[in-house]
């Protein structure tokens, strides 16, 4: 017997048939959207799109489901219509990681009938239990292979897994992030349908899409490559004061230490050097640590590689020490770091070389 899902569920996941029926149920024109009745939707969408730029996973919004419903396929045009690869594969991975995130507060009987519904797998309650785990449910052979090898990760493997009768056998966990990942996958593949190349977006849309490629693009300068190593001139002050506390075995707070962490990994340092940084602190414990670190530098779960805070975001949590030239025209850790090394890089500046290892 199926489960009945709610229309917050379906705001929850876009993927669900179900919510696709509701989206064409409403004949919605995807140019009247620019229309000022339908400005709430638009706001969403585009600050949907935003999240995925920044890298912000920001759950569902249920005051109001209708609206975040609609919001998903706006959203989804004007990232087709932007024809940006760079901003495609940022907006899915978002999106993946959102549901995710979602599903993990599902009760098991709530993302095995979202696993159905959305792929049309057919996983079934298998409640095994053996000496060393549990697994509530198993999915065909060829259903798990068409999501599982695109992770890179040896868990995920067969020789990893629990295989019998033509059934990989999963517990909550590893659905859960099966149905993301298969989402993930699914926006990623519709981009390169035939039917998309010739899309364009209305003209009553154009000035938003506008608006979005211009904030993709100055996000995009953080991702080009940095010099493999932290080169300690052309640290921020934020940086450098968060530094000096751990130096002197200060107490840190929850954003201070992911700042500090963020920036480190995205300067090209490996976990072993993040985690010699955090040996002075007091309640420093290495396994939690390092799980940590890996997770924000993207090499387990969400393979998602964090960036710092936005200055802003570092000024409300008072870890701006205060501005030096360099600062005023930044708006990112990165982008100081990156304008100062190559200023010192230039015609009688310092060689930005990394710093070496004791």
């Amino acid at each position: 017997m199926s489960l009945m899902l709610t229309k917050e569920d379906l705001a929850k996941y876009p993927f669900l048939k179900q919510t696709t029926s509701y989206v064409e149920r409403m004949q919605l024109n995807l140019g009247d959207l620019a229309a000022v009745e339908y400005s709430g939707i638009l706001r969403k969408a585009l600050t949907r799109i935003k999240d995925s730029i920044e890298r912000n996973v920001r759950l569902t919004d249920l005051t109001d489901p209708e609206s975040e419903i609609i919001s998903y396929p706006l959203a989804l045009a004007l990232v087709y219509g932007s024809k940006s690869n760079w901003l495609l594969n940022r907006f899915a991975t978002i999106e993946a990681k959102r549901v995710e995130e979602e599903l993990r507060k599902e009760p098991r009987d709530k993302i095995l009938e979202i696993a159905k519904s959305g792929f049309s797998w057919e996983i079934e309650n298998a409640n095994l239990k053996l000496e060393w785990e549990e697994f509530p449910f198993s999915i065909p052979l060829q259903s798990y292979l068409e999501v599982a090898t695109s992770f890179n990760d040896a868990h995920w493997k067969l020789v990893n897994r629990y295989v019998k009768g033509g059934f990989v056998f999963l517990n909550s966990g590893s659905l859960t992030r099966l149905v993301s990942e298969g989402f993930k996958i699914r926006i990623i593949k519709r981009a390169s349908e035939r039917e998309l190349h010739k899309f364009r977006i209305p003209e009553a849309l154009i000035p938003y899409l506008d608006e979005i490629l211009m904030h993709a693009q100055e996000n995009m300068r953080f991702d080009e490559e940095l010099p493999q190593g932290l080169v300690s001139e052309a640290r921020p002050p934020c940086i450098v004061a968060i530094m000096e506390d751990v130096k002197f075995g200060k107490s840190l707070t929850h954003m201070a230490r992911f700042a500090l962490t963020t920036f480190m990994v995205n300067v090209g340092e490996s976990v072993d050097d993040v985690l010699k940084l955090f040996g002075n602190v007091a309640d420093f414990d290495e396994g939690k640590a390092r799980y940590q670190i890996e997770h924000i530098a993207g090499m387990i779960g969400s393979r998602t590689k964090y960036k710092p805070p936005k200055c802003d975001v570092l000024r409300s949590f008072g870890l701006c020490i205060g501005m030096d030239e360099f600062c005023r025209n930044a708006k990112h850790p990165l982008n100081y770091y990156k304008r100062k090394l190559k200023i010192m890089s230039g015609p009688g500046g310092q060689t930005g070389a990394r710093d070496r290892k004791e």
